[in-house]
């Protein structure tokens, strides 16, 4: 451990998903040696602050926050992440899960608000920001409300839909070839993510990539979900084809949200190549002057939305109606959500008494 006596542990506090800055946490009486050895600098008193050097891999911000604990901010690539964190244990810095939210976040009140302030360095969408920072408040009048208060197994169904803010849900868009799917996910996506051409089977896997639907609506942002633009499904008998539509099927009915797209000459996906699956939103792609029909909802073929993935015209219904299908509109409105995995265990076991120290600290 480099001659390095005294412990210290790593652990990495932002989402998994790629971002701009990462940052991994530093614990332990071994911090200090740790960030000398690392940025080359020895002067580490707490409270400092400082753009340095991380071991040669990359050029970030550190933070010695307090005594025991530490930031190390570098660039939030993956292989960059992945790095820097190789360099901190060959310095002794041992890696460990994450740290109880209630020691990494000491300035919270309750174990609520720490486990609180851990879900949202994890979550993956924007609008996370005003829901998870209502629930305190929230939880505080649940706990006293008595005879009053929302039923249990209403919170429960309710979280089930907002825990989609923290991990992104998947949504799928099927139909048969050229059709228009890749274009609309470029849309979603704001660059060249699918091949687009005018040749069945120009998608030959299924392309995924973060999508941020609704960032327009309310406020906190838009609400991040996982978008796959599967092959087109066709006869074929090419065979990586047929691999990619079989490794498709698998995606289609795990699917929380599946599009089926159709253009005007070409009809709706055949059923059997849905592998069971109910499609959940059904749209008419390429009209390019595309506005809202009363009862186009998209929740029937008869009542498909029309859009243009070229144009951008009506996608951003399109979104709104996916953010439906999950549960995932009106968040600007205050609802209770078991966010943790403490909240969820004392609620399924209607522990009254528990519940009530963990809201209120």
């Amino acid at each position: 451990m480099s001659g390095i006596s005294k412990q210290a542990t790593q652990s990495c506090v932002t989402a998994s998903t790629p971002g701009a800055v990462g940052i991994i946490q530093l614990r332990g009486d071994g911090v200090v040696p740790v960030l000398a050895r690392l940025t080359a600098v020895n002067d580490w008193p707490a409270g400092r602050m400082r753009l340095a050097s991380l071991g040669g891999v990359d050029q970030g911000v550190v933070v010695h926050l307090r005594e025991g604990w530490a930031q190390v901010m570098p660039h939030g690539g993956p292989r960059v992440m992945q790095r820097v964190s190789d360099r901190l244990a060959e310095l002794g810095a041992a890696y460990e899960a994450e740290p109880p939210a209630r020691a990494a976040y000491p300035e919270a009140g309750s174990d609520l608000e720490a486990d609180m302030l851990a879900c949202l360095a994890r979550a993956a969408s924007p609008a996370v920001i005003d829901v998870l920072l209502a629930q305190p408040e929230l939880w505080r009048g649940w706990v006293a409300g008595g005879a009053s208060r929302e039923r249990p197994e209403g919170i429960t169904l309710q979280s089930v839909a907002l825990d989609r803010l923290v991990e992104p849900p998947c949504v799928v868009v099927v139909g048969r070839p050229n059709v228009g799917k890749s274009t609309l996910t470029n849309q979603l996506l704001g660059r060249a993510a699918s091949v687009v051409a005018d040749l069945p089977g120009t998608t030959r896997d299924w392309v995924a990539g973060l999508a941020e639907l609704g960032a327009s609506e309310g406020a906190g942002g838009g609400v991040v979900v996982r978008w796959l633009d599967t092959p087109g499904l066709r006869r074929t008998a090419d065979p990586i084809e047929r691999r990619a539509i079989e490794l498709a099927s698998r995606v289609i009915r795990e699917a929380d949200v599946v599009v089926a797209m159709r253009d005007p000459p070409i009809d709706w996906p055949a059923p059997q190549a849905l592998y069971g699956r109910q499609p959940d939103v059904w749209v008419l792609n390429k009209i390019d002057d595309a506005i809202d029909t009363p009862g186009a909802d998209g929740a029937s073929p008869d009542r498909a939305l029309k859009i243009s993935g070229l144009t951008g015209a009506n996608v951003a219904r399109l979104g709104r109606v996916v953010l439906d299908r999950l549960g995932l509109t009106d968040l600007v409105a205050p609802r209770l959500w078991a966010f943790s995995a403490a909240l969820k265990s004392a609620l399924d076991r209607g522990a009254c008494d528990e519940l009530r120290r963990y809201v209120n600290g």
